[in-house]
C-alpha cells in the first residue's frame, strides 16, 4: 500500500508512470503484479491501469478521465461530450473517443469506448481535472456531420 495514495490522485495511469513513482522497471513491474492480485488495481486496456476505491470496489477516474489517458491526443466527443455538460438527457453505456491513434473499440466497466476519426483540429478544451473534450460549438458540428453518434 505504499504507493497506493499516489495511484488514487492520478486514477489512470500507465506503466511508465510507475516506473517514475517507483524509480525502476523491476519495482513497477512488481507493483503492478501484486496491486492486481489485491485488487487495488485493474487493467483498462493494455498498457493502462486504473485505481480502484478500497470503499466501494469501484474504478476511482470517471470515464471522461479514463478516455483522456488513452491517448496524448484523445478527447470526449459527440454525445458523450453533451453528457459531460449536461445537455443530453439519456446516459449511453458508449463513450466516443476522438484521436488520430486507431485502436479497436474496447469495453471496461460495462462501458463501450469507441473511436471517431477527427475530422476538425480545433475546439479542445482540457478542463481542471484533466478531462480532455471538445468543446459546445465543435461539440454540436460534430453532431450535426454523425448524427446517429449523437442522436441514437
Amino acid at each position: 500500500m505504499k504507493h497506493y495514495e499516489k495511484l488514487i490522485e492520478l486514477g489512470c495511469f500507465s506503466r511508465c508512470d510507475l516506473v517514475t513513482i517507483t524509480g525502476s522497471d523491476a519495482a513497477a513491474n512488481s507493483l503492478i503484479h501484486d496491486y492486481l492480485q489485491k485488487g487495488y488495481i485493474e487493467r483498462v486496456r493494455r498498457d493502462l491501469y486504473t485505481t480502484i476505491s478500497i470503499e466501494t470496489k469501484q474504478p476511482v477516474p470517471t470515464r471522461y478521465q479514463i478516455v483522456s489517458r488513452l491517448f496524448d491526443n484523445a478527447c470526449v466527443s459527440h454525445h458523450s461530450a453533451f453528457e459531460y455538460y449536461g445537455y443530453a438527457n439519456q446516459v449511453f453505456y458508449e463513450v466516443y473517443v476522438t484521436t488520430d491513434s486507431r485502436f479497436s473499440d474496447f469495453t471496461y466497466d460495462g462501458i463501450t469506448y469507441s473511436r471517431v476519426s477527427p475530422r476538425i483540429g480545433s475546439g479542445i478544451t482540457t478542463t481542471n481535472t484533466g478531462i480532455r473534450i471538445t468543446d459546445i460549438e465543435r461539440t454540436v458540428i460534430d453532431s450535426i456531420y454523425a448524427f446517429k453518434k449523437s442522436a441514437d
